[in-house]
């Protein structure tokens, strides 16, 4: 999973800021400029996502967050050397940070409320080894491909790398496609309702109990 503090070590990123500066010729001025609607884009969806994103399902929210994913880097795969920013760059850091937000959010939300809270330590550390995992993983993938392709005299390598990361969003839409989730809403952790469960399995004893001294007491027989 991606947070928007941790976004520019996402692999998206690095291959955007490579292929801005060093094919589309940006300076690194202008680079730092381009990427201004992520911040951006990062801050109003955590400001604003806590009064909306419960409204809606949680499948559709990764729903979104994948197609965010899709379209960055479709976007970067097709966009020419003299790429207008507003028909290209823009869109594609927007759907970025869609993607990577969204996601976070959701999946936060999911984590808080269905693991224990003396688990959740561990639980935070294992997808934020997965996500460190997965990000060496395949960006060391996608290098290779950009390697292979100027080793066969290719001129467009980092094209490859977009591609690549396209069909692994495409991948990832078809399993968020799979995944049932309910609301991205604050509900009861598992401790509140282990307690509730408790609470009403006792209430459920003490009414047998009086329901059997009331039995007792209606056949004249006094109870012990």
């Amino acid at each position: 999973m991606f947070s928007s503090s941790n976004s520019h070590l996402n692999p998206q990123n690095i291959d955007f800021s490579l292929s801005i500066g060093d094919w589309m010729g940006a300076s690194a001025l202008k680079t730092a400029v381009w990427f201004a609607p992520m911040a951006a884009g990062g801050i109003i969806l955590a400001t604003v996502g806590g009064f909306t994103l419960h409204l809606l399902p949680g499948k559709l929210l990764i729903m979104i967050s994948s197609c965010g994913f899709v379209a960055s880097t479709l976007l970067f795969a097709l966009a020419p050397i003299d790429a207008n920013y507003w028909a290209y760059i823009f869109p594609a850091m927007v759907g970025a940070t869609v993607g990577v937000d969204i996601v976070f959010i959701v999946s936060n939300v999911f984590i808080t409320t269905n693991v224990s809270r003396e688990r959740q330590g561990i639980a935070g550390a294992l997808i934020t080894s997965l996500l460190f995992v997965g990000i060496s993983f395949f960006l060391g993938l996608a290098d290779l491909a950009v390697s292979e392709d100027e080793k066969r005299g290719g001129t467009e390598g980092h094209k490859v790398a977009f591609w690549f990361a396209t069909a692994c969003a495409g991948v990832v839409m078809i399993l968020f496609a799979t995944i049932n989730l309910g609301k991205a809403q604050s509900e009861l952790t598992l401790e509140e309702r282990m307690k509730l469960e408790n609470a009403g399995a006792s209430g459920e004893k003490d009414a047998e109990k009086d329901a059997e001294k009331e039995q007792q007491t209606t056949e004249g027989v006094v109870p012990v």
